[in-house]
């Protein structure tokens, strides 16, 4: 009777921890507001000049988690900067970066019943726009990122989540007559936002 009482105990207790596991995957879409540091390096005439600018944002996310085991999911997650990040001002002329957006994967590990962490790898897009607000030039950029985050469950179909991630894009040469400078923007983005489970 003991050993049959214990047997369901420890049953009961992997069922309970593979559904905690199950909270946190399935589809889910979301909402965050971000606090973006944009950052560019000019390099021009082997000189490297950087400058950057902060700018508040907000992101859209669409994704699913996947659960590997009792304790450990997959995120993985599609993100689209409805905003514009400002990377920063030299001699009056801005530079931005627009419609940028990441394809992710984030392995997490429960560290209780409603909070996740997890480790974040992105594959990063958009186009960095350059110049005066009459006069500008669009190129488009791409680039990795890799950050961390939190996820808490408020209810069974509604997280907090916050994240910091740094965003690395690859340089590249821009020509204007005979000048040729290289450009290699940057970010960090820190969020905090909500998500839905479907």
């Amino acid at each position: 009777m003991n050993s049959l009482l214990k047997t369901s105990l420890l049953g009961l207790a992997l069922v309970s921890t593979a559904s905690i596991a199950s909270n946190f995957s399935g589809p889910e879409a979301g909402v965050s507001v971000a606090m973006n540091g944009g950052f560019t390096t000019l390099t021009a005439e082997n000189k490297d000049t950087s400058f950057g600018e902060p700018s508040l944002g907000i992101s859209l996310h669409g994704g699913y988690g996947l659960a590997i085991s009792n304790d450990k999911v997959v995120l993985l997650g599609l993100n689209y900067n409805a905003t514009e990040v400002a990377a920063g001002t030299l001699v009056d002329e801005s530079v931005r970066i627009k419609n940028s957006w990441s394809l992710s994967a984030a392995p997490g590990i429960l560290l209780n019943d409603k909070t996740l962490a997890y480790v974040k790898l992105s594959y990063e897009a958009g186009k960095l726009i350059g110049g005066s607000s009459g006069d500008s030039d669009e190129e488009s950029i791409s680039g990795y990122g890799y950050g961390a985050g939190l996820r808490t469950e408020i209810n069974k179909t509604t997280f907090l989540q916050t994240e910091i991630k740094q965003v690395n894009y690859k340089k590249f040469n821009y020509k204007q007559g005979s000048n040729s400078y290289d450009f290699t923007p940057s970010a960090t983005v820190g969020s905090v936002g909500v998500v839905f489970k479907f």
